[in-house]
């Protein structure tokens, strides 16, 4: 009568050895997926931000600072403020104040309670539902809440152009009635960070149309 043969410790070995690799693959693989989708949200957010804002102008005739009636708000990118402009003319689906007017009180419960954030800013948020502090470090080291608003500036002076004495980064001149962009997944301007756009930002414009 024969013995059932086994596996040997060298069989074993190999067979978790494969096991591994295969885990390391699919781990690695997972998290450039996770990359490229969360790139892909910030690019649709910035592009929907911009058609905002372009549509604001043609309705109103106005940007939101000078609707708002104070302009340093839009240096601080789509606060909450700015949010409730977009929401009280029906141009986003955000949710930021609980009567979707101007002046009323913060939807504390509401994703958009620290203005418009992007996709990396969001997903910290959702880790503590009960923050109310904008300026609270996010654990990964990725800045604050508010370092993940969306970024915009305009064409004040309406010369067809977006430039730095206007809020554009230094040494920029954009061919745009409005630049919008989100500041990637650590939260700095990519020329804040020792590079240059677009490095890992989503822009609403082409690098190759901005003059230096």
């Amino acid at each position: 009568m024969g013995k059932n043969k086994g596996f040997t410790l060298v069989e074993m070995l190999i067979v978790i050895g494969i096991m591994g690799i295969l885990a390391s693959v699919m781990v690695v693989s997972l998290s450039h997926m996770k990359k490229t989708a969360l790139q892909a949200q910030a690019q649709s957010l910035v592009t929907e931000v911009a058609t905002a804002l372009n549509i604001l102008l043609q309705q109103e005739r106005q940007w939101p600072d000078e609707i708002l009636e104070y302009s340093k708000e839009t240096e601080g990118g789509c606060v909450p403020e700015v949010c409730a402009v977009f929401q009280s003319k029906k141009l986003m689906d955000i949710s930021t104040y609980k009567q979707g007017a101007i002046g009323t009180t913060i939807n504390e419960d509401s994703l958009d309670r620290f203005g418009i954030l992007d996709p990396y800013g969001r997903a910290a948020l959702k880790k503590v539902p009960k923050c109310q502090d904008a300026g609270r470090q996010i654990p990964d080291g990725s800045g604050t809440y508010k370092d993940h608003r969306i970024q915009y500036r305009v064409d004040k002076n309406y010369d067809g152009f977006v430039d730095s004495s206007e809020g554009a980064p230094k040494g920029m001149k954009v061919r745009a009635s409005v630049i919008v962009w989100s500041r990637g997944p650590d939260g700095k301007d990519a020329e804040r960070a020792g590079g240059k756009f677009p490095g890992d930002d989503r822009l609403s414009w082409s690098v190759a149309g901005t003059a230096e």
